[in-house]
This record gives structure tokens, C-alpha cells and sequence, in this order.
């Protein structure tokens, strides 16, 4: 049996007194948290998957020449990959957000709420991508 395969972004800020990674918590979770994904359609490159899942979670669109390192954890049903974006990158972003946090209105139903942390002062991560989260967020310091 063929593993699924999800991709999506890790949005971070990085400014001199902090770094922050925008992660989300879904609707069936009670209180785990993980970066904006979703499943490969068929003939769908990992990239578009990525861009695509982002924006549909977040309604911001993220340009595929803006993708930056990729990580990837291997888990028994589901692999999941997560691109790099530096949010300096996306035009606008202060308009989907209030204090760090996605406005309601772009939060897509899949997701009880979407917002920035701080590395240091992470959520509970999902179990599927707690290496993950640990990898991106010792490169990123």
C-alpha cells in the first residue's frame, strides 16, 4: 500500500528579537497543533500541493518561487512535507492577521484557528510532525 503524501508551508518571521512559525489546530483536534497541509491530488507536484493547501487553509497565496528549504517526516501511514516561507515575502500578510492570529473570515473550516508562536513557546505539536517541527525549528535558529 502506497503511503499518502501531504505537503504544505511553514510561514515564519524572523526579526531580531524573535522567530515565529504560523502553525494551525484543526477542528478535530483538542489541543495538538500543526503546520497548513493537506493531501496530494493526483499528477499534483509536491510544490502546488503545498502552495495550493495553504492557501486554501489560509487564503493567502504564496508564489512557488518564494519556496525555500524542505523538510520531510516519514511516518508509518503518512509522510508529510513542509516547505519554508519567509513571511517578508508575501505582499499584504498583516491584512489576514489581528495580533498574529488569521483573521475568522480566512480561517478555512477544516481549522479552529491559525496563528504565530514564538520557536521558543511552541503549542503541542501533532505526533506526525513533531520531528518535523524539531528540524525546521533548529534550522531556523
Amino acid at each position: 500500500m502506497e503511503k499518502i503524501k501531504a505537503f504544505g508551508i511553514c510561514l515564519y518571521k524572523k526579526n531580531k528579537d524573535s522567530i515565529k512559525v504560523l502553525l494551525c489546530k484543526s477542528i478535530i483536534s483538542q489541543h495538538r497543533w500543526g503546520f497548513l497541509k493537506g493531501v496530494a491530488l493526483p499528477d499534483e507536484t509536491q510544490e502546488e500541493t503545498a502552495m495550493r493547501e495553504f492557501y486554501e487553509e489560509s487564503s493567502i497565496k504564496v508564489d512557488k518561487k518564494y519556496l525555500e528549504d524542505f523538510f520531510i517526516q516519514k511516518n508509518e501511514f503518512k509522510n508529510i512535507g513542509i516547505y519554508l516561507v519567509n513571511s517578508k515575502n508575501i505582499d499584504n500578510l498583516e491584512d489576514f492577521f489581528k495580533e498574529d492570529r488569521l483573521k475568522n473570515i480566512y480561517v478555512s473550516s477544516e481549522n479552529s484557528e491559525v496563528k504565530f508562536f514564538k520557536i521558543d513557546q511552541l503549542p503541542l505539536i501533532k505526533k506526525k510532525q513533531s520531528f518535523l517541527t524539531e528540524d525546521i525549528i533548529t534550522f531556523l535558529k
